[in-house]
């Protein structure tokens, strides 16, 4: 089974005040924290009381978005994780699962792209490897909480569901939707 728990942590106050157009010129993003949960081997950190976050939610959900399309169409993604200079999510598809690993590559002076769809010669595992899950699983459970977000966006200020980098989002998990259905 496949999981996310997320929460945003940033200045509410300020992104009260914000038009769609400040958004994108001065935040372009949600701070908190996310937990991706593969069948008990994780990535990230969620604790409800936690007072500090500084993952960018909005750009983490259209990244998982854009793997959750990708992985239907090549049997192997690899995502470059956010913020982490070696460090990247394994996925290869196999049948109606996919086979997740957390990876480790070396230190690049380039930075790569961030979805590849082979593996680079200089992957190792880390932590854990090897964890199966439902592809149907793992696109639902993204499609539900990008809703969950866009919700919480909605309620924070409608105006920025205009910026666009939330425009991105929906739009993503509008074909996400449309793909799975």
């Amino acid at each position: 089974m496949f999981t996310i728990s997320f929460k945003a942590i940033d200045d509410f106050d300020v992104i009260k005040q914000l038009s769609a157009e400040q958004f994108d010129h001065t935040k372009q993003d949600i701070e908190g924290i996310i937990e991706l949960n593969f069948n008990g081997s994780k990535y990230g950190l969620y604790f409800e009381d936690c007072p500090f976050g500084n993952e960018r939610l909005l750009r983490w959900f259209t990244d998982l978005l854009t793997i959750a399309q990708k992985i239907r169409v090549d049997k192997y993604v690899a995502y470059r994780i956010p913020d982490s200079a070696n460090l990247w999510l394994e996925f290869i598809r196999q049948g109606d699962e996919l086979q997740v690993s957390l990876i480790e590559d070396i230190d690049r002076d380039v930075i790569l792209d961030l979805f590849i769809n082979e593996p680079l010669e200089e992957f190792r595992y880390s932590t854990w490897k090897g964890i199966f899950i439902s592809e149907v699983n793992f696109s639902e459970e993204i499609i539900a909480n990008t809703h969950r977000l866009l919700n919480f966006v909605a309620e924070l200020n409608p105006d920025i569901l205009k910026s666009t980098m939330v425009q991105i989002l929906r739009e993503k998990v509008t074909d996400l939707e449309q793909s799975t259905s």
